[in-house]
């Protein structure tokens, strides 16, 4: 319990460094510190949506991209496929492009 408060409160202070105004991103290995999945774990997604929820939940937070990256034809695949630790969270690489060539950009205010 104690260490899962403890990871909450990383996390939590670890989006509001970035958040702020001029912050720059970190690596997303050192944002989430020792709850970044390990590449090797079978589990990778699972760990991910521990806190993140859901590829639903993560499909409405990332409605206003086109194409949206986690609402596509190949489904929920391991986070860390596009979401390297080494790279800030705004520069996943992303698994689309092994097939196709897309630049996400978001969608144009109404």
């Amino acid at each position: 319990m104690t260490k899962t408060i403890i990871a909450a409160l990383s996390v939590a202070l670890g989006l509001g460094l970035s958040m702020s105004a001029g912050a720059a991103e970190t690596t997303l290995a050192a944002k989430h510190g020792p709850m970044f999945p390990k590449e090797t774990a079978w589990a990778v997604k699972d760990q991910c949506l521990k806190c993140h929820q859901s590829y639903e939940v993560l499909g409405q937070r990332t409605a206003n991209l086109v194409p949206n990256p986690h609402i596509n034809h190949l489904g929920a695949v391991n986070c860390t496929e596009c979401h390297k630790a080494d790279k800030p969270s705004r520069q996943p690489e992303l698994m689309c492009n092994e097939c196709h060539n897309f630049k996400i950009v978001k969608k144009a205010a109404k």
